[in-house]
């Protein structure tokens, strides 16, 4: 089974242009009349707008020309065409493929606003005032301001920044990424896969249709999900984070921070710190992060992380999957390297059928029973203890020893070469790749019908331990 999936956190989409550092940001001071340009060696639209305007900008295309209309004189610049009969409008028309077309537009520092209109991606920075910004069908950027905006991102996988003010910020259809700043802000991810970011304000946070990324920032926010797998994110925080998923008023977040994760939320990310997790009665993904976590399922089919730290990870009821820990993979100057975390975690199966999952240790072979015996479980000194709640394991690729209890397993040894004994219940022990050692026998004199497969072999096979009720596989010896 693969490496648990996890929220990410994306960045910033950014163009390719020939656009100078210069023009990376709103100027300081614009033009006393707006300008439209089309720099030789370029491919995008260039708008600055004037000062002490209020501007309204509607940009237009047709084929190769787009049209950039405001309401107050503009000033056609190289490349660019005045219209005749209208001073307010400005034409300019590309060259060479389509697909590197794009507008920059720097609006002034009234209440502004701006449609794109185009089917071209977009650069747009309000500035100050209380300006609005719509985004076209592409990829845009849109950059608010200070004032109190209101941005749709439209189609597209746009970027979205807010900056000071309260602000009202829509992706739209299509991956977004929005972010609200300071201020009490209001962001919809709107359909697709959006991650939002609410600031240092009172903000409310709607992820919409799809999986979202929900970080509501540092004061009493708003976590809504609707469809989709939605995550409350709190990785970035140091201090510890106590917070479920039960949709309560006020009850998440840091100590006194009172953020409200609704009951559409379906998955929690910690923070380094010490955090507590739980879950509801439904499929929840939990993922403790760095410290020392409490994580409780609850009901449901769980996909629980432990991340690094002693964690205590509590499955509930449901078919759960558990990783005591996950490998942690960081940057160094010969290139990243990947640690296998030593804690001494406990996780508890409880109802259902539940899964412990070692498969991304990189670097270290695991020894695992189904005993519950507290702290002999995991890599030599790691002090893992896995109850005997637990149904089925996943080992490493690595030569691991996986013990079953008296309940049907489904144990898994991955590559390397393994011994797997299944004991009593009527087991299924898979040796994959590695010259592998299975054993059907059941202590207690009564026995089942296990399955033993010995998967893919080495030069020596596979040696499978059965009895006449058992079924076999894939055994050399």
């Amino acid at each position: 089974m693969g490496r648990m999936a996890l929220p990410l956190r994306a960045g910033a989409i950014l163009f390719t242009t020939a656009v100078g550092a210069g023009l990376a940001a709103a100027p300081a001071q614009a033009a006393a009349t707006g300008v439209v340009s089309l720099p030789a060696g370029t491919y995008e639209v260039r708008y600055t707008a004037a000062g002490k305007a209020t501007n309204k900008v509607v940009v237009t295309r047709s084929g190769r020309t787009v049209t950039i209309d405001d309401r107050v004189r503009l000033k056609a610049g190289k490349g660019c065409k005045a219209v005749k009969g209208d001073a307010t409008r400005v034409r300019c028309t590309f060259s060479g493929s389509s697909d590197y077309w794009t507008l920059l537009v720097n609006l002034g520092d009234r209440s502004d606003s701006l449609v794109n209109k185009t089917g071209l991606r977009m650069r747009a920075y309000g500035g100050s005032g209380n300006d609005s910004l719509q985004g076209g069908t592409l990829t845009d950027e849109l950059f608010g301001g200070t004032g109190n905006d209101k941005v749709w991102g439209n189609g597209g996988r746009d970027h979205i920044e807010g900056n000071s003010g309260t602000d009202r910020l829509s992706g739209g259809t299509g991956h977004d990424q929005i972010s609200g700043g300071t201020g009490d802000d209001t962001l919809w991810g709107g359909s697709g896969n959006d991650g939002l970011t609410g600031g240092s304000g009172t903000d409310a946070l709607y992820g919409g249709s799809n999986d979202d990324d929900l970080d509501g920032g540092t004061s009493a926010d708003l976590l809504r999900g609707d469809s989709g797998t939605d995550y409350a994110n709190y990785w970035n925080r140091r201090e510890a984070i106590v917070a479920d998923l039960d949709g309560a008023r006020g009850d998440d977040g840091a100590k006194g921070e009172r953020d409200t994760i609704a009951g559409d939320v379906e998955g929690l990310v910690g923070g380094v710190g010490n955090d507590v997790l739980t879950g509801n009665g439904g499929p929840n993904t939990i993922n403790g992060g760095s410290g020392a976590d409490r994580i409780t399922g609850g009901g449901g089919d769980d996909r629980l992380g432990g991340g690094g730290g002693r964690d205590v990870i509590d499955a509930g009821s449901g078919n759960d999957y558990v990783k005591p820990d996950f490998a942690e993979t960081e940057s160094g100057d010969d290139g990243p390297y990947v640690i296998d975390p030593i804690a001494a975690d406990v996780v508890r199966g409880g109802s259902g059928v539940d899964t412990v999952d070692y498969s991304d240790r990189q670097r270290n072979s695991v020894t695992v029973d189904l005993d519950g015996a507290t702290g002999d479980d995991g890599r030599s000194g790691e002090g893992d203890t896995v109850g005997a709640d637990v149904e089925n394991l996943l080992g490493t690729i690595y030569g691991d020893r996986l013990t079953g209890n008296a309940s049907v397993n489904d144990l898994r040894g991955g590559a390397g070469n393994d011994v797997l004994l299944g004991l009593d219940g009527a087991d299924r022990l898979w040796g994959e790749a590695g010259d592998d050692d299975l054993s059907g026998e059941d202590p207690s004199g009564v026995q089942a019908s296990d399955q033993l497969d010995g998967g893919s072999q080495y030069s020596a096979g596979d040696l499978c331990r059965a009895f006449p009720t058992d079924v076999l596989s894939g055994c050399e010896r």
